[in-house]
């Protein structure tokens, strides 16, 4: 078993390229600006490929992204000691989760895990239950579980939302209870008035890196090096959603609602 005193380098290397993930000010900055300004803006972060300035579609935009994600998944595999761990950045589906389990990511990763399979599977249940969606589609689409059991999405499916908030405050993870209700609770009333997912899905991904952020303050061990490729992923995932709005006009007012946490 690898020590996690063998992880200096590594999480010094990735304390030193945290200071390079792009603040908040500077995504707020993007949205309002041109498209050249907003790319020069993602470049000067210093680790972006000036490929980026040249864009021009979203077939070249998809292009240098891909090339960063994958440079991202070269430095991790490059400075990770534990390569069991690797399988955690190929997770396509869900369905892998369980799998991935086995190479023993360490309490912090897993609860990471099982929050992302809870938030998985609750926009899974609100998406069926505002199609009215038979229980048995749920049934199916519910690979996986996180803290929250199937059976409790499945007892709650026919009942009114409100009912599924409640159980929402009291969901329980290892020895404490954990209210998912405390920050989805708005998001769901806005679902259920205006249709619409953009809340939620801000909400969600909030909670994600909030749930990620303690990692910095881990000073040895794979859990930093992980954390800053989710990160990082999220990261990409907001460039792409800026600039593809720029390419097809969507209003700053649109995109800002959208833009979630970040982990810098």
């Amino acid at each position: 078993m690898i020590s996690h005193l063998n992880y200096a380098f590594a999480v010094g290397k990735i304390r030193a390229l945290e200071k390079f993930l792009i603040k908040p000010e500077v995504f707020a900055e993007a949205i309002e600006s041109n498209l050249a300004e907003a790319l020069r803006l993602f470049v000067e972060s210093d680790l972006y490929s000036e490929g980026l300035l040249h864009i021009q579609d979203s077939r070249q935009l998809e292009s240098v992204l891909s090339q960063e994600l994958a440079k991202l998944k070269k430095l991790i595999g490059d400075i990770i000691l534990d390569k069991e761990l690797l399988g955690l950045l190929e997770l396509d589906t869900l369905a892998c989760i369980e799998t991935a389990f086995k190479s023993n990511p360490g309490q912090f990763l897993k609860d990471y895990f099982m929050h992302l399979v809870d938030m998985h599977n609750i926009k899974t249940f609100l998406r069926l239950y505002v199609l009215g969606e038979p229980k048995d589609l749920l049934r199916n689409l519910l690979t996986c579980e996180g803290f929250i059991k199937k059976d409790m999405f499945l007892q709650l499916y026919e009942q009114d939302l409100s009912v599924f908030l409640y159980r929402l405050e009291y969901i329980h993870k290892n020895e404490q209870l954990i209210d998912y209700a405390s920050f989805l609770r708005d998001p769901i009333q806005k679902l259920k008035e205006e249709n619409s997912f953009i809340a939620l899905e801000k909400a969600i991904n909030d909670f994600l890196i909030s749930v990620l952020k303690p990692a910095k303050y881990i000073s040895l061990g794979p859990e930093p090096l992980l954390a800053y490729y989710f990160a990082k992923v999220n990261e990409i995932n907001l460039i792409r959603m800026i600039i593809l709005a720029k390419f097809n006009d969507v209003p700053d007012t649109l995109v800002k609602e959208r833009l979630n946490a970040v982990y810098a």
